[in-house]
């Protein structure tokens, strides 16, 4: 079963598949959750799990730099991923097994199903990182009961240059973690008014969606491939005007298969406004 999991995979262009077991990650986290809302059994991790398929999907485009961060130049990765991992979880449902999979959608934490299962290290910037991929990869995972055969954890280490700490605008990553209210991608997707010291790190990032510069700086993102996901590498958008009279409806029209769109129009706008010095 490992080995058609595999094979499916790479016909699926998946970047890179690891196999985690379901007990290893609650020994690891102790039943850790993105959300305290949501509960392990909820959502596929009760006693009947036995095997977690973790998936990375590379996004590096090679694109230049544009005011949108590069997850987000594509299609939108939660309709993407999702949709490359259902011929996996087909495979198993045919074989008398459930799986489910989630996209940034699920409970658990994709970071450590990522190192547990051998895909990645997390680096000083908190992000995941493959040796072949850098940073640039989105994780998808598949809950199952058919035990499968597991990989052995990442043990490699982030190289620990701080470049991502000394670049950091706003002072979000340091040695003793992260803050995210300091981070300037969430800082782009707040509603409501921002403090001055937010509008000019906007500003000067000249973003409106996102920020890539803890990537951007990390040694560990040099030299990669372009993904060789179509939805990933090929009508993107990576410079977005926004049009002031553009309705809401039209917005959601234009752009609603693309991750920066579930905010709505108003808040890039508004980021489009402080970056132009409009505001």
């Amino acid at each position: 079963m490992r080995n058609k999991i595999l094979e499916l995979a790479e016909n699926q262009k998946i970047s890179a598949v690891g196999i985690c077991k379901a007990s290893d990650y609650i020994k690891r986290t102790k039943g850790l959750l993105k959300k305290a809302s949501f509960c392990a059994e909820d959502n596929g991790l009760s006693g009947d799990a036995k095997s977690i398929i973790v998936c990375a999907f590379s996004y590096y485009n090679g694109a230049e730099k544009g005011n949108i961060s590069r997850y987000a130049q594509g299609i939108d990765y939660h309709l993407v991923v999702r949709e490359k991992m259902e011929p996996i979880c087909e495979l198993l449902k045919e074989n008398g097994f459930f799986a489910e999979s989630f996209a940034d959608t699920g409970a658990l934490n994709e970071r450590v199903l990522a190192n547990l299962s051998g895909i990645a290290f997390i680096g000083k910037n908190q992000m995941a990182i493959n040796e072949k991929l850098g940073s640039y990869f989105f994780i998808g995972y598949i809950i199952t009961d058919c035990e499968l055969p597991a990989d052995s954890p990442n043990t490699s280490e982030c190289s620990g240059c701080g470049k991502c700490i000394k670049a950091c605008p706003l002072g979000a990553l340091s040695k003793d973690g992260f803050c995210e209210e300091k981070c300037l991608s969430y800082i782009t997707q707040k509603k409501g008014e921002l403090s001055q010291e937010e509008k000019e790190a906007i500003k000067n990032a000249k973003t409106i969606w996102g920020c890539d510069i803890c990537q951007e700086v990390c040694p560990h993102n040099e030299n990669l491939d372009i993904t060789s996901i179509p939805e990933f590498r090929e009508n993107l958008i990576i410079d977005l005007k926004i049009d002031e009279s553009l309705s809401n409806k039209e917005f959601k029209r234009l752009y609603g298969n693309r991750a920066f769109s579930w905010r709505g129009k108003q808040v890039l706008d508004r980021n489009f406004k402080i970056v132009n010095g409009d505001i």
